[in-house]
C-alpha cells in the first residue's frame, strides 16, 4: 500500500503558470511569499484545507459575512453559484432554497427538506422558525449537490453547514451598536471570560430593531382570538418589522491535551411583521365555478381602488389587515465530545436537544381588509361593512428534537476513515390553532372575532437511525479512491386533525422503510497545484404521510466532476464543478384546493415526477496587490422535468377539464445563470494601527420563473409575474478599523449598505386560480456601526 502524503507535502506551495495578462497583473517581486490564506472547512466531517476536499463547497470569510451582513440563513442567496434563498409566503420564517435545479421547503409537518441546515454539526429538522439570528458565526459552509453518505437523509439538493466559534480563554469585550434608516437600531454585546482552571466561556446577546418597508392600509384593526388563549391582537403600521433578541452562550473544558468538552447554548425570539403580501393580477374567472366567478366579479366592482392591477414591483402600501406581530422561540443545546485517543484516531461525540416555537397569523393572498360592498353583501348575506380574506393564514409550529451522532475518525499514512451511527428523534406539529379556524380561510371576519370553529392541524412523530462510514485510500502517492455507504432506517407516525371541535376528524397514519446511499469518486493530484475529482453519489429525502397522503421517498442520483487549483504561488485559486444529477419521486407542496380528495387540507406532498439538472460552478479568488482580494462565483444549470406525474400537473391546470392551451410544466425560482462578484481592500495603516476596510459585493441573477404553467400565464391575468426579472443586488461597507484607545481599548466605525440597487423585484407568488399574490425584494437598507473592543 502506497504511503500518503500529507496535505502539506501533497500541495506545497503551488507552481507558476497562466496566461501572460494575468501573470503580468497578479505577479511582483516586491511581495513575492504572498498568497491567499488557506481556508479550512469540514466538508468531510473533518477538518481540512479547501483545496483537498472532493466536494463543491462555497467557505463563505469572515469578511463575506461582515461585507454581506449575514445574520441568519436567508442572507446567503446568491453568495454561492446555483444557490438561491427568499422567504416563503406565510410569515412563518420558512426559507425557500433552490440549489442545482431543486427547491426545498419543507412547509409543513411530516415531510422533510432537500437542502438541510446544520449548526455546530447538529440538523435543525423543522423548517417552521429556522430563520433565526446568530451573532456568533466562525465558519459557514455551503455544500453543493446530494450529501447523503455523510450528512445523512434529506440532502438531496446540499447541505449548509453553520459554525460557531469557541471561548477565547481571556477576558475580552465587545460592544457593537448600529443605527440606520427605518429606525434601524441593533446592539451587539460580547464578553469572553478569563479561564479559570482549562474552563472558559463567553456569552453574547443581540438585540435588532428595523421598521418594515411596505405600509400596511389595514393597520388598527383587533383581532379577537380569546377563543383559544392567543388573546387580541392588532395589525401593525407597517410589514416587514424586524424585532428580534437572541442569546449566545459557549463553554469549553478541555481537562487534557487530548479531551475537550464544549457546550453551546442558543435562544432566540422574533416578534417582526411578515412582509407585505400585493396582488400581482387582476382577477380571473375563466377557469372557477360559476358562483365563485360572479362573486370575484361582484367583489372587484366593489373594490376598484384595491386591485393592484397586474404592478409586479414592491408597492408602497397594501391592505393586509390580517397579518399581525408574530411569536417565534427557538433554543437549541449542544454538548459535544472530543476525545484524541492516539496520533492516528478521533472520537466525537454529539449530544443535541432543540426546540422551537412560532405563531404567525399572516395575509397570504393580499385581500384582507377588502370591505364587501352594499350589493356583494346581498350576494354573500353579510353586513356591508365586513372585512374579507380570500386566503389567510394562521399558522402555528412547534417542534422538538433531539439527537445524537458517535463519530470516529482514523488518519493514517494509507489513507483516511471516518464513520459513526445517529440516533434523531423529533415531533413535529402545524396549522392552525387547535380549536380554531382551518390554516387556510375563505371567509369573512364578522366583528373582528376570529370564528372557534373548524381545525386543521399535522402532528408527526419521527425515529431515524444510520450508520455511515466513508474512505480515502490512497492507491498511489497522487491518487486516491473514495468511497462512501450509509445505512438509514425512518420510522414516522402522526395524525391530521380536522373539523370542528365537537367532531373531529382524526387521519392517523404508519410509515417505515429504510434506504441505503452511497458514493464512490476518485482524486487525483495532477501536480503540487492541482487536484481533481470525480464521483458518483446518491442520496434521498425520506417518505412519509401528510393529512392521511402518503408520498414515497425523494431520490438524487449525481455525477460530478471537478479540479481545485491554486495558481501563481497561491495567489490565484480557480474551483470548478461541472454536475450532472436526476431527481426520482420529486417531492413538491400544493394546495390541496387542487388536488381530488384533499380539498380541505391546507398544503400536502404530491409526487411531481422526475427532474434533471445538469451544469457547472466557477468560483475564482485573486490576490492581485498586498490588500486586495478579488472573488467570482458563476452558476449554470439546465434543469427541466423528464416526467410530470398528472397529480402536480392539476394543480397548475396543466391536465384536466380546466388545462389550459399550449399547457407545460416548468420548475421554478432556479435561475440559469447566476453571478457574484467581490472586493475586499485593506490598506496599509493609516496612523498608529487603525487601517481602513472596503468591502463590495454584487449579485446577480437572470429571469427567475415564478409561474410552473406557461400555458396558464398566458391565458390568465398572471402578466409579468410570470418571471422575476435579472436584478443585481449589492452591498458594501466601508470601516476604519483598529483605532487604538490606550493600552487594550480598540475602536471601529463603519458606513455600510443593503440592496443598494433598491432592487424591488417580485420574490415569490402564490397562485390561486382567480388570482395571484406575491411578496418583494425587501427595500434598500443603510447605517452606521460603532465598535468598541477591550483586548
Amino acid at each position: 500500500m502506497p504511503t500518503r502524503k500529507p496535505c502539506s507535502q501533497r500541495f506545497p506551495t503551488p507552481v507558476l503558470f497562466g496566461s501572460a495578462l494575468l501573470s503580468g497583473l497578479l505577479a511582483t517581486t516586491a511581495h513575492a511569499q504572498m498568497r491567499l490564506e488557506e481556508v479550512i472547512v469540514t466538508a468531510q466531517k473533518r477538518e481540512q484545507s479547501l483545496q483537498d476536499v472532493p466536494v463543491a463547497v462555497t467557505a463563505l470569510t469572515r469578511d463575506a459575512i461582515e461585507v454581506n451582513n449575514v445574520v441568519d440563513v436567508n442572507d446567503l442567496s446568491g453568495l454561492a453559484p446555483n444557490m438561491t434563498v427568499r422567504p416563503s409566503a406565510g410569515g412563518v420564517n420558512i426559507p425557500a432554497f433552490s440549489m442545482r435545479g431543486i427547491t426545498s421547503y419543507g412547509v409543513v409537518a411530516g415531510s422533510d427538506k432537500q437542502i438541510s441546515i446544520y449548526l455546530d454539526g447538529v440538523y435543525i429538522g423543522s423548517p417552521r422558525g429556522s430563520i433565526f439570528q446568530l451573532p456568533d458565526i466562525e465558519r459557514l459552509e455551503v455544500l453543493r449537490g446530494p450529501q447523503g453518505t455523510l450528512f445523512g437523509r434529506n440532502a438531496t439538493g446540499g447541505a449548509i453547514s453553520i459554525a460557531t466559534r469557541d471561548p477565547l480563554g481571556e477576558f475580552a469585550f465587545r460592544q457593537k451598536l448600529g443605527i440606520g434608516n427605518r429606525d434601524y437600531l441593533r446592539s451587539d454585546t460580547t464578553i469572553d471570560l478569563p479561564s479559570f482552571g482549562n474552563l472558559s466561556a463567553y456569552f453574547t446577546y443581540s438585540k435588532e430593531e428595523q421598521d418594515g418597508d411596505i405600509d400596511n392600509l389595514g393597520a388598527g384593526v383587533t383581532w379577537d382570538r380569546t377563543g383559544f388563549n392567543y388573546g387580541k391582537q392588532t395589525s401593525p403600521d407597517t410589514l416587514g418589522d424586524v424585532d428580534s433578541e437572541s442569546f449566545f452562550f459557549s463553554a469549553l473544558w478541555e481537562p487534557t491535551d487530548a479531551l475537550s468538552v464544549s457546550y453551546k447554548f442558543d435562544y432566540a425570539t422574533d416578534e417582526g411583521t411578515p412582509t407585505g403580501n400585493a396582488l400581482v393580477s387582476d382577477l380571473y374567472t375563466g377557469t372557477l365555478p360559476p358562483d365563485g366567478a360572479a362573486f370575484l366579479n361582484l367583489l372587484a366592482e366593489a373594490n376598484p381602488d384595491l386591485l393592484w392591477n397586474g404592478k409586479t414591483t414592491r408597492p408602497n402600501a397594501v391592505n393586509n389587515a390580517w397579518s399581525v406581530n408574530r411569536d417565534q422561540e427557538v433554543q437549541g443545546h449542544n454538548l459535544t465530545v472530543t476525545w484524541e485517543i492516539s496520533d492516528n484516531l478521533l472520537l466525537k461525540n454529539t449530544l443535541a436537544y432543540r426546540e422551537a416555537d412560532v405563531f404567525q397569523p399572516a395575509d397570504i393572498s393580499g385581500t384582507s381588509g377588502w370591505v364587501i360592498g352594499d350589493f356583494v353583501a346581498m350576494f354573500v348575506g353579510l353586513p356591508g361593512d365586513t372585512p374579507f380574506c380570500y386566503a389567510c393564514s394562521q399558522s402555528n409550529g412547534e417542534s422538538e428534537q433531539f439527537s445524537n451522532e458517535l463519530q470516529l475518525t482514523w488518519d493514517g499514512d494509507w489513507g483516511t476513515v471516518t464513520g459513526g451511527v445517529l440516533y434523531y428523534d423529533s415531533d413535529d406539529e402545524s396549522g392552525s390553532p387547535r380549536d380554531s379556524v382551518n390554516t387556510f380561510i375563505f371567509g369573512f371576519f364578522p366583528e373582528y372575532v376570529v370564528p372557534n370553529g373548524n381545525q386543521g392541524y399535522s402532528l408527526n412523530q419521527a425515529e431515524s437511525y444510520a450508520a455511515y462510514a466513508q474512505a480515502e485510500i490512497a492507491i498511489t502517492d497522487d491518487l486516491d479512491l473514495l468511497a462512501g455507504l450509509r445505512y438509514t432506517k425512518d420510522d414516522k407516525s402522526g395524525n391530521f386533525v380536522q373539523g370542528t371541535p365537537e367532531a373531529p376528524v382524526f387521519n392517523k397514519f404508519e410509515y417505515d422503510d429504510d434506504h441505503v446511499d452511497y458514493l464512490i469518486g476518485v482524486n487525483y493530484a495532477i501536480s503540487d497545484a492541482i487536484m481533481a475529482y470525480a464521483k458518483f453519489s446518491t442520496a434521498y429525502v425520506s417518505g412519509g404521510s401528510v393529512a392521511g397522503f402518503g408520498f414515497e421517498p425523494e431520490e438524487a442520483e449525481s455525477w460530478e466532476i471537478g479540479s481545485k487549483a491554486d495558481f501563481l504561488d497561491g495567489r490565484l485559486r480557480a474551483n470548478l464543478a461541472l454536475f450532472d444529477v436526476s431527481y426520482d419521486n420529486l417531492q413538491t407542496a400544493q394546495s390541496g384546493a387542487n388536488v381530488e380528495g384533499a380539498e380541505n387540507i391546507s398544503v400536502l406532498i404530491v409526487e411531481g415526477g422526475k427532474l434533471e439538472a445538469q451544469g457547472a460552478e466557477l468560483e475564482l479568488t485573486a490576490l492581485p496587490f498586498e490588500g486586495l482580494t478579488l472573488s467570482a462565483g458563476i452558476g449554470y444549470q439546465d434543469v427541466e422535468f423528464a416526467e410530470v406525474t398528472d397529480e402536480v400537473a392539476a394543480t397548475v391546470f396543466a391536465v384536466g377539464p380546466n388545462a389550459f392551451p399550449n399547457s407545460s410544466f416548468e420548475p421554478t425560482l432556479v435561475p440559469e445563470w447566476n453571478t457574484t462578484l467581490s472586493a475586499n481592500y485593506e490598506s496599509e495603516p493609516l496612523f498608529a494601527n487603525a487601517y481602513l476596510s472596503l468591502g463590495i459585493t454584487g449579485i446577480w441573477h437572470d429571469d427567475i420563473r415564478l409561474e410552473s404553467n406557461p400555458g396558464r400565464a398566458a391565458a390568465t391575468p398572471f402578466g409579468s409575474a410570470e418571471f422575476s426579472p435579472a436584478t443585481w443586488n449589492v452591498n458594501a461597507r466601508a470601516a476604519l478599523k483598529s483605532i487604538e484607545f490606550g493600552d487594550h481599548w480598540v475602536g471601529e466605525i463603519a458606513l455600510w449598505g443593503r440592496n443598494l440597487t433598491d432592487s424591488d423585484e417580485l420574490n415569490f407568488v402564490t397562485n390561486f386560480g382567480g388570482f395571484v399574490s406575491g411578496t418583494f425584494e425587501a427595500e434598500r437598507s443603510y447605517g452606521i456601526d460603532l465598535v468598541l473592543s477591550y483586548e
